[in-house]
């Protein structure tokens, strides 16, 4: 079963976006439902792209005019010149004038029905194109270009039922007895009861990590008073 994702950068929220419609339109029972979420994921991968190199190169212009925009901004940073007659940045051309072609052009009626094999070309030429283009300037790769994972469809059937596991020397009578709560459709749910003066911040960090459910919040009380709230961004909440 996929955890819940945490996404606290607006770049990584885009991606899961393009994930998502990448999701639908694998499942999509007909093809005008079909074609609408793959030219979303082209769409959007397309500008996660975008914002990459504007990212890497430190250049927030490079939208308009692609390729001739970040040759020029690796030029300038002396970078070498990338290679646009084979491999990743062939396959990126010919992503932006199949997006192109669905942005800003009437294009055949056929061509309205992709495959959902498209929405996945797309997602794979810009993950490659991301490393790609962040190790050329000799930066860090974003962790999250690697998320792969979408469930799709969301049918609303996850009741955040859980368990509660209470840690031994835990004492029930403590006044001070430190408690740790998710937040799940608006719903406290109590998961970890633990013995007063515990480190809580590990047992927090475990939870969001194994938790199933989208969750809005994690709040720790010592007896009745809350000492530490994290409020989260997971997708689905």
């Amino acid at each position: 079963m996929e955890h819940p994702k945490v996404v606290e950068d607006p770049h990584y929220h885009l991606w899961t976006d393009a994930l998502h419609a990448r999701a639908l339109a694998r499942q999509a029972n007909n093809k005008w439902d079909r074609g609408t979420y793959v030219r979303w994921a082209v769409a959007t991968s397309w500008t996660v792209l975008e914002i990459a190199c504007q990212e890497a190169l430190g250049k927030p212009d490079i939208s308009r005019r692609f390729k001739e925009n970040l040759d020029s901004a690796i030029q300038n940073k002396g970078f070498r010149s990338l290679q646009w007659g084979c491999g990743i940045w062939q396959r990126v051309l010919d992503l932006h004038k199949k997006r192109n072609g669905l942005a800003h052009r009437f294009i055949s009626e056929d061509d309205y029905f992709p495959d959902a094999t498209v929405a996945d070309e797309s997602i794979d030429i810009v993950r490659e194109a991301i490393s790609a283009i962040y190790r050329h300037v000799n930066r860090r790769v974003p962790i999250w270009i690697q998320d792969n994972d979408d469930r799709g469809w969301d049918s609303g059937r996850r009741n955040g039922s859980n368990m509660t596991l209470i840690h031994s020397g835990a004492d029930q009578n403590d006044p001070k007895l430190v408690k740790l709560f998710y937040v799940h459709s608006g719903k406290e749910k109590l998961t970890d009861v633990l013995p007063s003066g515990t480190d809580y911040l590990p047992y927090v960090d475990d939870l969001i990590r194994k938790v199933r459910v989208p969750i809005s919040a994690v709040k720790v009380y010592e007896g009745n008073t809350v000492v530490y709230v994290r409020e989260l961004n997971m997708r689905g909440t």
